[in-house]
């Protein structure tokens, strides 16, 4: 997938009716170049991946069999953004896509105007895959709500006895409660190569076991109120498809028994050559090849249960909701009552055995961005990545561009990958075409540009004084200290004794240099 150009003609966030942005050509085919966006907090660099999250967000509604009752009441035409057009290319046909105010967006591909249900969602991307280190509550809106659709989707299935596997809709929001299931899944099925980063910078090398609990009593509740719709109802929240799905799980698994006083089923998995190939026999793609992205899949089905909790007035409210707060009235469902779940996860790391969860944030953060990226590496996806890198130590910052760069190696479709971030190194990692530069004027209008430099191989100083405007490359306290012996200095404080203190209070930096060099050169001047 690329992206070719976005035009808003109504207002959406803090970006303004007229705003434009053109991407860059598709000049570089089999060449991986994601899109940095950066700028100053509150600039609105954070509004195009909300802006894109929200028009596939509408589109997708057109394209479900299954949609929650409360969408009789909604207009559908007047979804936000109200005025768009959007242009990109997949599977190398040309999609536009029209949206005028209070109407349905007119889709075409080649010039031709798509009007079924199939038509349309073969020109939306395989997947749209949404990330946030932070509480981007505007990005994350349209991927909760399709989430409740999702499961709503699957009760309606169970409902009316039809054989369920999969979610129509490819949205999905990838949070925390999926980085279990994504490290999982990549050290199942990876090659060697796509393994080796994780060896390479978290000196990991091996999941060597973990739990699946699946809590029965739940399902039997919520099977018991939808009873009286379904003649024949097996007394679990399960169709047919995702009870074959939960059965192959059982086939790799190395133990497995019913906790009957628990009312849970528990699957231990020691993971060795011979339950990968079950895993691999199991789980494949829809050429019978083995596929990680099968068996994730499965995962985000089975976390999708955990919605069960959730009554139908609130999901109403989210679906109508565009508050920032809508978030807010999603409660975290305790560990304990979550009908699926991993647990005693123990991987290899620099030859000891530990527990997953003892990893530090910023090892969790590559495992999960990295892993997903490697998950969804051969599909026409979008990926709006929000401040990827947050938790990373400076290494692994300068590392995470050529680190994507392996995980699409010799890969026929690329994913488009839209990155924020505040990290000059990133920057310093992309085409000067690929950067986004966002800023707000004093009228509060955003804007966008490139930048009018050669990013590429730019040092990160420059860098943050390009782009960031930052010009000082020491903090705001030590500049401060350093102000104050050019106060000294200025007063005519002896030369001989500010040189001293500058060389044993502070540290080596450029400003400190161009200081004492003014000071030298005084003190030449005074012989």
């Amino acid at each position: 997938m690329k992206l070719r150009r976005i035009k808003l003609n109504d207002n959406f966030r803090s970006l303004r009716s007229g705003f434009e942005l053109y991407f860059s050509p598709d000049s570089s085919k089999g060449e991986f170049n994601p899109y940095c966006v950066v700028g100053r907090n509150g600039s609105g660099k954070s509004n195009i991946l909300e802006l894109l999250g929200a028009i596939f967000y509408s589109l997708e509604l057109r394209c479900l069999n299954f949609i929650p009752a409360i969408y009789e009441e909604l207009d559908l035409a007047n979804q936000s953004p109200n005025a768009y057009e959007l242009e990109y290319t997949i599977d190398n046909a040309l999609i536009t896509i029209v949206k005028e105010a209070s109407s349905l967006a007119t889709i075409t591909k080649d010039g031709n105007t798509l009007q079924s249900q199939q038509e349309l969602k073969a020109a939306l991307p395989h997947s749209v895959i949404g990330y946030s280190s932070g509480e981007n509550e505007i990005l994350s809106l349209p991927f909760f709500k399709m989430r409740f659709i999702q499961y709503d989707e699957y009760l309606s299935y169970l409902t009316n006895d039809i054989n369920y596997s999969a979610p129509e809709s490819g949205l999905v929001y990838l949070d925390d409660t999926f980085s279990q299931a994504i490290f999982l899944c990549n050290f199942i099925f990876s090659d060697e190569e796509a393994v080796s980063i994780f060896k390479n910078d978290l000196k990991i090398e091996s999941v060597k076991q973990f739990r699946i609990i699946i809590k029965k009593h739940h399902l039997e509740e919520m099977s018991e109120e939808y009873q009286n719709s379904a003649d024949d109802h097996d007394q679990t929240e399960l169709t047919t498809g995702l009870k074959k799905q939960i059965d192959k799980l059982i086939s790799c698994s190395t133990l497995h028994y019913d906790d009957e006083q628990a009312q849970e089923l528990i699957l231990d998995f020691y993971l060795n050559d011979s339950s990968k190939e079950a895993f691999n026999f199991y789980f494949t793609d829809e050429e019978s090849k083995p596929s990680a992205l099968a068996l994730f899949q499965l995962f985000q089905n089975l976390i999708l249960l955990n919605q069960y909790q959730y009554e139908q007035s609130l999901k109403d409210k989210i679906y109508q909701s565009n508050s920032l707060y809508a978030k807010g009235r999603i409660s975290t469902v305790p560990w304990e009552e979550r009908i699926f779940k991993f647990k005693d996860f123990w991987i290899q790391k620099n030859d000891t055995k530990i527990l997953s969860k003892s990893l530090s944030d910023g090892e969790h953060q590559f495992l999960h961005t990295i892993g997903l990226a490697l998950l969804y590496k051969n599909t026409e996806s979008l990926f709006l990545l929000d401040e990827p890198e947050t938790h990373f130590n400076p290494d692994w910052r300068a590392k995470y561009i050529s680190t994507l760069r392996k995980c699409f190696e010799d890969t026929q479709n690329l994913p488009e990958i839209l990155i924020t971030s505040h990290s000059p190194f990133i920057v310093s990692d992309s085409r000067r075409e690929n950067v986004l530069i966002f800023k707000k004027d004093n009228d509060n209008e955003v804007s966008c540009e490139r930048p009018d430099f050669n990013t590429f191989g730019a040092s990160v100083s420059k860098i943050t004084m390009k782009v960031f405007d930052k010009t000082d490359t020491i903090g705001d306290f030590a500049h401060s200290k350093l102000q104050a012996f050019r106060d000294r200095f200025d007063k005519g404080e002896d030369v001989e004794t500010l040189i001293n203190e500058v060389e044993t209070s502070l540290g080596d930096s450029m400003e400190k240099i161009l200081f004492l060099k003014l000071l030298f050169d005084k003190q030449e001047e005074c012989k």
